[in-house]
């Protein structure tokens, strides 16, 4: 009976840290209002900074995020603007070419330190109580169709941490399996896990719907359960701890809709 009551606590305990960690940051994720358009129409959308998929919870610094569209072999910057009430950051793009558009979107690596005193956002370097130092750095792709697709949906943005879809994923239908690969520095990387999920599955935070490995060269598969706006999320962590911090935690999301 103490062995079990001992390793249900370790257990609660490994949770809650892994909980902790997880909460700390928040996911960067762009949502268009639509997914699919005529070429010509205005489509805007959000960058999200959140836990619950897909409601932003806090407002990622403007100064931190860029955003730009990538069509018919063209890439065009896009402005942002700060919405307050809805805490996320606007904009809108105007596809003028058929095809399949890319909103892409980079929050630049940020330093966060834990100290005995709690979070500070700033280098471990000269702060005492130091007990861990990350750089967070996060990117997002959002794909739209526009008009009809061209197949450049697996199109290389040259994102540090990017996922490629290996089949065009807005062509996807209940009950098939996508395959991505995910690439860092432009190379394939088996990171340690894919979480998928789709707009509405939970209100629960940090909830996903499905969850793989890798099995060679990057590769993943996710069966798609439901029509809707799915997002795909992978993590990569370079431990090696430099003067300003122990290490460097990459994201990157891809945002597609199933029809």
């Amino acid at each position: 009976m103490k062995h079990v009551k001992l390793t249900t606590l370790v257990l609660s305990c490994l949770l809650a840290v892994l909980c902790c960690s997880t909460a700390f940051a928040h996911e960067f994720i762009i949502k268009p209002v639509q997914l699919t358009a005529e070429k010509g129409h205005v489509v805007p959308f959000s960058i999200v900074s959140a836990h619950v998929f897909m409601i932003s919870e806090e407002m990622e610094p403007i100064n931190e995020v860029s955003a730009k569209l990538v069509l018919g072999g063209k890439s065009t910057p896009v402005k942002l603007a700060e919405n307050g009430m809805l805490m996320t950051l606007d904009g809108q793009v105007k596809p003028e070419t058929e095809g399949t558009a890319i909103i892409a979107g980079h929050r630049n690596g940020m330093i966060w330190t834990q100290t005995t005193k709690g979070w500070k956002q700033q280098s471990k370097k000269g702060l005492k109580g130091v007990i861990k130092s990350g750089k967070y750095e996060k990117f997002c792709k959002a794909l739209l169709t526009i008009g009809k697709p061209d197949g450049s949906y697996n199109k290389v943005l040259g994102q540090r941490l990017e996922i490629i879809p290996m089949s065009d994923p807005t062509q996807a239908k209940v009950g098939d399996e996508i395959e991505f690969q995910t690439l860092l520095d432009g190379k394939p990387v088996s990171v340690e896990s894919m979480t998928a999920t789709y707009d509405g599955f939970s209100m629960n935070p940090n909830t996903y719907a499905y969850f793989t490995e890798p099995y060679g060269n990057g590769l993943t598969k996710v069966k798609i359960t439901a029509p809707g706006t799915w997002m795909v999320r992978v993590q990569h962590v370079n431990a090696k701890p430099t003067a300003d911090y122990d290490s460097h935690v990459m994201r990157s999301v891809l945002v597609f809709e199933v029809k």
